[in-house]
């Protein structure tokens, strides 16, 4: 494995392309480098403003600079000279998470500021797990098991956004129970899937199907999309008739993902 300072690598977030820089090929052991990422990415995709990381830098006692914040914890900013001859200013990806993590708990910062730090933070809490487990499960973590990960991970918490505004949607339609809002969601899967909620998510989760199961013709990721895109639907096609808006916006979704059993 020839890995060297400098080298830069392109990492999924969401549905951009996150560039790190290694740091030392050996920096967490051997043939296993340390890598990170300046202050203009860690405001792009992390949410911290870059002004914000300017106003805490500091020179340390030893001519060295570092990140100071509030708290009083420090953290080295590295030079890298990278393979492309540009210069870099970064921080190790460890101690931009612990910066994360001191600038949503202890920093005067605006709210969206700290919602975009625990966005950044959630998503490669998530990969990192995800990495973990694979590993233990099928003895390596691959790139294609990273984009399938990150596929998924961006499907999911897409379909969160959505899901919240079709929430609050059936809200203003009066359905005030918890149970009101799982019939209706009940009734998107069977117009969809033909099966309820719970049993398509059991049938998701079998390592193998049958031919009356869901999974063997749509994966989760297309499944989750169509059931997004269909409670989307119901909120631009309702006129007065809820159940009306339902069923047409299963028929399109049925036609756009191409469902059918």
């Amino acid at each position: 494995m020839d890995i060297k300072p400098g080298q830069i690598i392109e990492l999924d977030y969401e549905s951009r392309k996150f560039e790190v820089i290694v740091i030392d090929p050996h920096g967490l052991g051997r043939n296993q480098p340390s890598v990170g990422f300046g202050y203009n990415l860690m405001e792009k995709y992390g949410g911290l403003p870059q002004s914000t990381a300017t106003d805490w830098t500091v020179t340390g006692k030893d001519g060295e600079t570092y990140l100071k914040v509030p708290s009083g914890s420090t953290f080295r900013v590295t030079g890298v000279k990278g393979l492309d001859n540009n210069s870099y200013s970064v921080i190790e990806v460890s101690e931009w998470v612990a910066i994360a993590a001191e600038a949503i708990k202890k920093s005067k910062i605006k709210k969206s500021t700290k919602d975009k730090l625990v966005d950044f933070l959630s998503w490669f809490a998530v990969k990192g797990f995800y990495a973990d487990a694979y590993a233990i499960l099928k003895g390596a973590y691959t790139e294609a098991d990273s984009r399938s990960v990150s596929a998924w991970l961006k499907s999911r918490l897409a379909g969160i956004a959505r899901r919240n505004k079709y929430t609050r949607f059936l809200q203003e339609q009066g359905c005030l129970e918890w149970y009101e809002y799982a019939n209706w969601t009940n009734y998107v899967y069977r117009g969809l899937f033909g099966m309820d909620k719970k049993q398509m998510t059991e049938a998701w989760e079998l390592v193998e199907g049958r031919k009356t199961i869901g999974r063997n013709y749509i994966p989760e990721i297309e499944g989750l999309e169509a059931v997004a895109y269909c409670e989307t639907q119901v909120i631009e096609l309702h006129h007065e008739d809820l159940k009306q808006a339902h069923d047409d916006a299963i028929s399109f979704a049925k036609k756009k993902f191409k469902l059918e059993f």
